[in-house]
C-alpha cells in the first residue's frame, strides 16, 4: 500500500507543479530519449517522462515510475502545439502508444499492435504520430512505419518494408526513412560496417514511386530530421556518432558536431534547435550559429528505483549449489550472495557481504566452520574465507586474479583449494600458508577449457578433466600434491569425464562415451540422415592399485572368501583410528581399466559412495531421473533414486546425497537424504526449506558491481586478448562516473551498451535482468491470423498458413475441428460482444493457451467454434511460417513445380528438424532455393553444408523400379542460396561455407557481419547479460572472416522497400530465374541404364 501511495503522490506532484517532500533532492540524473517542441524538452529518466525548459532548470515528472513487469522506456514526444504527450507503456500487456494531456490526466491507449516492442519516431504537425511496429506479415525483423491520427486513432501505414525510423519533410512531399541498422540487430558497436548498416532512404509521398537510397553507403545514417532545405542526421562517418547535415538528396554532407568522448545517441529537432543526448546528458545545438551547450537539468526525485528492497525467492538467481562435506547443509550462491542452508528447522545463514560484491562458487570446508568462495571485493576475483555461521567479515586468502574463476573444490583434508580460471590454468592454494601453485597450464597444451575437479577421499590426489591440443575429446588426469606428479589416465580416443574416487581409495570411477550401438540399422530409408548412435555413455573404473578385484566382477571358484574379513571389520571399535588409504600405484594405472556392467545411456554426473554409484540418466530431458547402481558382483541393481532432479551432489563422507528438483514458480525442492537405493518415502527432517528466505538488495550497489563485472567479463571472454588495442581500463574509467547517476536497471543496460560499443564487436546485445514478475507481454494472446476491425466486429482477413501435412503446426483458426475461414466476422469472444471493442486483443488478453469461444458471422449466419489462443511468441512464429509457405508457393507456381524452396529461420535444433522435413521433401526437384534471409544463427552450419555437399556417383536400376542413386538422397539438381542484411551469426557462417566450398552461388545482399561466435556464459548476478564475442574463425590461410564485414553475395539483388511492401520478392524472383536458366542450359541427366550384354549360347562340340 505504501508503494501505491508513493506512486500517486509522485504523479500528483508532477502534474500540479509541486515540489517534493524533504526526502527528495536534486541530483544528477541519467537522461535519455530527448524530444523538443518549441521551448520544452521531454526526456525519460527512471523510465518516467519528464519535462524541462530548453534553457534548462528543474525538471518536472509527468508520469509515475513504472514498476516491475511494467517498466519500459517511454520514448516521449510532445505534440507540435505542446498540448499532448505521446509515450510508450505496457499497462495492458503489450507495449503500446499512449497519449495524455501535457497538463495532466489519464493516459489514453492509441495503438493495438499487440507487440512487446514499438518505437516512436516523432509527431508531425500534419501526419500525426510517427511510429514503427512489426509488420503483420513477413519474417521476424520486418518493420513498418505508420502515422497515427491522435484525434481519430486512424492509422496510415507507409508503403515501405523494413523501416524502423522516419520523418516527413515540412512540405509533406518526402518521407525520410531508416532501414536496418543496429537498432534492429540489437548490437552495440562503434564504427559498424557490416551488411546491416543503417540505410537512409527517401520516398515521394505524392507519386508513390519506388524509394531511393540517399547519403553515404559506408557509414550508418540514423534519425533523419528535415530542417529548412537541409536534412540533419546522426552519422558515424568518422567512427563516432555525431550530427551531420546533408542536402535533401543526401549529398553535400557536412559535419556539425565533432565529439570524440561520447557518441550522440538520440536527437530531436524543433525550429532551429537540435536537442540530443550524449553520454547521460542533454545538449542543445543552435543550427543557425553552430553553437552547442549542455542543458542543465535538476532532477528532483526520491529515486525510488534505487531504494533498497527485499527480494523474494532469490533461488531463481542461483549460480552454484553443492552439499557440505559432512552432509549436514547445502551451500548456494545466488544473486551474488552465499546461503548456507540446513534441513529445517535450522536457520538459513546468509553470509554478510554488500551488494557491490559478488561471491562465486562457495564451498564449505571439511570441518564445517568456514566457507571458501571467490569474491570480487578488491576489484578482481580472489579466494576468501568466511565464517560458516555468518559472523565476521571474511579474509582474503589469495591474490586477486585478472580473470574469471571457473571451478573450485576443497580437499577433504582441508589443506588445499583447487581452482581453475578462464585463462586455462589450474591452481592449488594452500589454505594454511596461502601459498599458491600453478598445477597445469592448459594453454601450453593448446586449450584453455577445464571441465570438472574431484578430490580423493584423503586429499592426496586430484582428478581434473580437459581437452588436449586440437583433440576435442576430454581426458582425465591425476595430480599428486605431495609429489607434483601429473598422469593422464584416459586416452584421447574417447570422451572421458566426471571422475569420482571411491571412498576406500581403490577406484577412480568415471563416465566415458565409448558405446556405439547403431539405432537405425542402416543408412537407408526416407530422411535417414546417417547412422545414429544414442546412449553412448558407459561407466568405467580404473584400479588405483594393482591386484584389486573389480567389485562388479562375477564370482568364480577361485575367489578368496572375504566374509570373515567383513565380519571382523564390523566388530572393530568405532573409535579405532582410521587406516590411511592405500597409495596409488602409478605404474600401469591407465591399463587397469574396467567397465561397469550396466547398459550404456545418456548419463551425466557421477558420484560414488561405498555401496552405490549415482548418476543422472538424461535420455528424457523432461525427467532427468537420478539412478542408483548397487556395487556388487551379482545383481548390481539399477533403481531410480529420485524421479526428477536438476542437480545432485554427494557429501565427502559418502553418507548423504543432496537432490535438487525443480518446482514451477517455487524455490526448488532440496533434500539431504541418506545414501541408499531409493529416496526414503518419509523425508521429514530432510528438506531444506527456503520459506521466508529473502535477500535485501541495494540496487545502487548491485548496479555498481554489475558495471565492473560486465567490464571484467568482456575483458576475460573477448576473443582478442589484446582487445584490438583498446585501453580497456581507460574505457572503464571513462564511463564509471555515470554509474552513480543511474536511475533504474534499464539505465545500466544503456550504460553497458555504450561501454561495450567501444571494444567494437557484434554479438553485443544486452539481455535485461530477469524479471521478478511474469512479463507484461504474457498477457498478449492471438489467433494466428490477420484481423481488421469493422463496425460489427473483427474480420478475419488472412489465417496464417502452415504445412498442410502437419496439423499440429497450424494456426488456431486452421486447426482440425475449428470452423473458421478467411472472411468470417468475429462478433463475440467468450460470449462478449466484439462490436464496441477497440481491438480484439482486449477480449483475448490473458487467454494464451486457453480455450476461447468465438461467435462467427458467415454469409449472414452466426455459428460458434472453440479455438485455443496462442502467445505473442507463437503468433510471431506462425507469422514467420506463413511467410515461408507463401515463398514456397511462389516458387512452385513460377517453376511449375520443378523448383523446391526451404527457409531456415535460425541454426538450432528446430531448424535441423525443419531442414530434414523440407530438404528431403524437395530432393527430387530440378532446382532448390535455400533461403537464410533473417537467419539469426546457432551452430549447425557444418551439418547443413554436409547434406548439401553430398554427390551422387552411381545408381541402381532394376526392371520395374525407379533408379536409386548412391550417395542415397543426395540432391542432384541445381542449388542457389539467398542471404540478406539480416542474415546473422551462424547464418553467415553457412553463407561463407557455401561460397568457400563452391557449393552454390549466393544471391541477395551482404550479411550482417556477426562473425565471432559466443557461449553466453557471462551472466551478471541478476541474470542479465552483456553478450561478449568469444570465438573468431578464419579461412584455411588464416584470414579473419565475416566480422564487421559480412559475406558478400555472388549475385547482388536488393529487395526494394516499396516493392517488398507490395508483396514482391525481387531476390526470390532472381533466384527462380537463375535456376530456370541453369535447368535449361544444364538439364539434369536422366538416369538410364545401358542394355545388359546378351549372353552368347555355348558353341556345340
Amino acid at each position: 500500500m505504501r508503494f501505491s501511495l508513493r506512486r500517486s503522490l509522485l504523479s500528483c506532484a508532477a502534474l500540479l507543479g509541486c515540489t517534493y517532500g524533504l526526502t527528495a533532492q536534486a541530483e544528477p540524473g541519467y537522461f535519455r530519449e530527448p524530444s523538443v517542441t518549441g521551448q520544452t524538452v521531454l526526456f525519460s529518466a527512471e523510465q518516467s517522462v519528464w519535462s524541462v525548459p530548453l534553457t534548462g532548470g528543474t525538471a518536472q515528472r509527468l508520469t509515475s515510475a513504472p514498476h516491475g513487469a511494467n517498466a519500459v522506456d517511454p520514448q516521449p514526444v510532445l505534440s507540435p502545439d505542446g498540448k499532448e504527450i505521446a509515450f510508450l507503456a505496457n499497462f495492458d500487456g503489450p507495449t503500446e502508444l499512449y497519449i495524455m494531456p501535457s497538463s495532466g490526466g489519464t493516459p489514453r491507449r492509441m495503438t493495438f499492435e499487440n507487440a512487446p516492442k514499438l518505437h516512436i519516431a516523432g509527431w508531425d504537425a500534419h501526419a500525426g504520430i510517427l511510429y514503427s511496429m512489426p509488420d503483420a506479415t513477413g519474417p521476424y525483423y520486418s518493420y513498418n512505419v505508420a502515422a497515427l491520427d491522435p484525434k481519430t486513432g486512424v492509422k496510415h501505414v507507409y508503403p515501405l518494408a523494413n523501416v524502423n525510423d522516419a520523418s516527413i519533410s515540412p512540405d509533406g512531399k518526402w518521407l525520410y526513412a531508416v532501414r536496418f541498422g543496429l537498432a534492429v540487430t540489437g548490437d552495440h558497436m562503434r564504427a559498424y560496417r557490416g551488411g546491416a548498416l543503417s540505410q537512409l532512404w527517401r520516398f515521394d509521398l505524392q507519386s508513390g514511386t519506388e524509394a531511393e537510397r540517399i547519403g553515404t553507403r559506408t557509414a550508418n545514417l540514423i534519425r533523419p530530421m528535415p530542417w529548412r532545405d537541409r536534412l540533419i542526421v546522426i552519422s558515424d562517418e568518422n567512427g563516432r556518432y555525431n550530427l551531420w547535415s546533408t542536402a535533401t538528396d543526401g549529398t553535400d554532407a557536412r559535419q556539425l558536431t565533432h565529439f570524440t568522448d561520447y557518441s550522440i545517441l538520440e536527437a530531436s529537432l524543433s525550429g532551429d534547435h537540435v536537442v540530443f543526448r550524449k553520454g547521460a546528458d542533454l545538449f542543445s545545438l543552435d543550427l543557425t550559429s553552430g553553437e552547442s551547450h549542455q542543458i542543465p537539468v535538476n532532477l528532483v526525485s526520491d529515486n525510488a528505483p534505487r531504494a533498497p528492497y527485499w527480494l523474494d525467492r532469490p533461488t531463481r538467481f542461483t549460480t552454484s549449489e553443492t552439499i557440505s562435506p559432512k552432509g549436514d547443509a547445502a551451500i548456494f550462491t545466488m544473486r551474488g550472495h552465499t546461503v548456507v542452508a540446513a534441513a529445517s528447522p535450522r536457520r538459513l545463514i546468509v553470509l554478510p557481504t554488500p551488494d557491490n560484491v559478488r561471491l562465486r562458487l562457495a564451498r564449505v570446508t571439511p570441518d564445517g566452520r568456514s566457507v571458501i568462495a571467490f569474491s570480487d571485493a578488491g576489484g578482481e576475483s580472489a579466494l576468501w574465507r568466511f565464517a560458516a555461521d555468518g559472523s565476521g567479515k571474511g579474509e582474503a586468502l589469495s591474490q586477486p586474479s585478472s580473470t574469471e574463476p571457473v571451478a573450485l573444490e576443497i580437499s577433504p583434508d582441508g589443506k588445499y583449494a583447487a581452482h581453475t580460471d578462464l585463462l586455462g590454468r589450474l591452481w592449488l592454494l594452500n589454505l594454511s600458508s596461502k601459498a599458491e601453485k600453478l598445477v597445469d597450464d592448459a594453454t601450453q597444451d593448446g586449450t584453455n577449457v577445464f571441465d570438472s575437479l574431484s578430490w580423493a577421499a584423503d586429499g592426496k590426489a586430484l582428478a581434473f578433466v580437459r581437452t588436449r591440443g586440437s583433440n576435442l575429446r576430454r581426458q582425465i588426469a591425476l595430480y599428486s600434491p605431495e609429489t607434483g606428479r601429473t598422469e593422464w589416465v584416459t586416452s584421447d580416443r574417447y570422451e572421458s569425464y566426471s571422475p569420482t574416487f571411491s571412498p576406500d581409495g581403490k577406484w577412480l570411477w568415471f563416465l566415458s562415451d565409448r558405446t556405439f550401438s547403431l539405432a537405425n540399422g542402416s543408412p537407408w530409408g526416407d530422411r535417414n540422415l546417417g547412422p545414429a548412435f544414442p546412449h553412448r555413455t558407459g561407466i568405467y573404473a580404473l584400479a588405483l592399485q594393482a591386484g584389486e578385484r573389480f567389485p562388479f566382477q562375477a564370482p568364480t571358484e577361485l575367489d578368496h572368501d572375504d566374509s570373515k574379513e567383513k565380519s571382523d571389520k564390523k566388530d572393530e571399535k568405532k573409535d579405532a583410528p582410521k587406516k590411511p588409504l592405500p597409495a596409488f600405484e602409478w605404474s600401469g594405472l591407465a591399463d587397469r581399466l574396467y567397465q561397469v556392467p550396466v547398459p550404456a545411456a545418456d548419463y551425466h554426473g557421477l558420484a560414488a559412495a561405498s555401496d552405490y554409484l549415482f548418476t543422472v540418466d538424461g535420455a528424457d530431458d523432461d525427467a532427468n531421473p537420478l539412478k542408483s547402481i548397487h556395487i556388487d558382483n551379482n545383481e548390481h541393481k539399477i533403481e531410480t533414486f529420485s524421479p526428477k532432479v536438476e542437480d545432485f551432489s554427494l557429501s565427502a563422507d559418502g553418507k548423504t546425497i543432496m537432490t535438487v528438483a525443480p518446482r514451477a514458480k517455487l524455490a526448488p525442492e532440496v533434500l539431504l537424504l541418506p545414501v541408499g537405493a531409493k529416496k526414503p518415502d518419509d523425508v521429514a527432517g530432510k528438506a531444506v526449506s527456503f520459506e521466508g528466505l529473502r535477500l535485501r538488495i541495494d540496487p545502487a550497489q548491485e548496479w555498481s558491481d554489475e558495471f565492473v563485472d560486465a567490464w571484467r567479463l568482456h575483458r576475460d571472454h573477448y576473443y582478442d586478448r589484446d582487445l584490438h588495442g583498446v585501453d580497456w581500463k581507460a574505457v572503464r574509467a571513462h564511463f564509471a562516473p555515470f554509474v552513480d547517476r543511474l536511475g533504474d536497471r534499464a539505465d545500466l543496460d544503456d550504460l553497458l551498451g555504450q561501454m561495450v560499443a567501444e571494444i567494437g564487436a557484434m554479438h553485443s546485445q544486452l539481455r535485461p535482468a530477469q524479471s521478478l514478475e511474469d512479463p507484461a507481454a504474457n498477457l498478449i494472446a492471438g489467433l494466428g491470423a490477420q484481423i481488421t476491425r469493422e463496425a460489427k466486429g473483427f474480420r478475419i482477413t488472412h489465417i496464417y498458413r502452415g504445412d498442410c501435412d502437419l496439423p499440429d503446426q497450424q494456426s488456431p483458426l486452421a486447426a482440425s475441428g475449428v470452423d473458421a475461414q478467411d472472411g468470417d466476422l468475429i462478433v463475440a469472444v467468450n460470449g462478449q460482444s466484439a462490436a464496441d471493442e477497440p481491438d480484439l486483443s482486449t477480449l483475448l488478453a490473458n487467454q494464451a493457451g486457453k480455450q476461447v469461444l468465438l461467435t462467427l458471422l458467415r454469409n449472414g449466419k452466426e455459428h460458434k467454434t472453440v479455438v485455443t489462443a496462442v502467445s505473442w511468441r507463437k503468433q510471431k512464429s506462425l507469422r514467420a511460417r506463413d511467410w515461408e509457405v507463401s515463398r514456397a508457393d511462389l516458387v512452385d507456381r513460377a517453376s511449375h513445380g520443378r523448383i523446391g524452396y526451404l527457409h531456415l529461420q535460425a541454426m538450432v535444433g528446430d531448424d535441423m528438424e525443419a531442414f530434414a522435413r523440407e530438404f528431403y521433401a524437395n530432393i527430387d526437384k530440378d532446382g532448390l532455393i535455400v533461403d537464410v534471409r533473417g537467419n539469426n544463427g546457432g551452430n549447425i552450419d557444418s551439418w547443413v553444408l554436409t547434406q548439401l555437399m553430398r554427390r551422387s556417383w552411381m545408381f541402381w536400376s532394376r526392371y520395374g523400379n525407379a533408379p536409386a542413386i548412391d550417395m542415397q538422397q543426395a540432391f542432384q539438381g541445381h542449388l542457389i542460396v539467398i542471404s540478406d542484411e539480416m542474415t546473422y551469426s551462424d547464418g553467415e557462417t553457412f553463407s561463407q561455407g557455401i561460397k568457400s566450398l563452391h557449393i552454390a552461388p549466393l544471391l541477395g545482399e551482404r550479411t550482417a557481419g556477426a562473425g565471432v561466435w559466443l557461449s553466453d556464459g557471462d551472466r551478471l548476478i541478476d541474470n542479465g547479460n552483456a553478450r561478449t564475442a568469444e570465438n573468431p574463425y578464419f579461412d584455411m590461410n588464416g584470414h579473419w572472416l565475416v566480422e564487421n564485414k559480412g559475406v558478400s553475395p555472388d549475385i547482388e539483388i536488393e529487395n526494394m522497400p516499396v516493392a517488398t511492401f507490395k508483396g514482391q520478392d525481387q531476390q526470390l524472383d532472381a533466384a527462380v530465374s537463375y535456376l530456370k536458366k541453369q535447368m535449361a542450359d544444364h538439364p539434369r541427366p536422366a538416369l538410364k541404364a545401358e542394355p545388359f550384354p546378351v549372353q552368347q549360347p555355348a558353341s556345340p562340340q
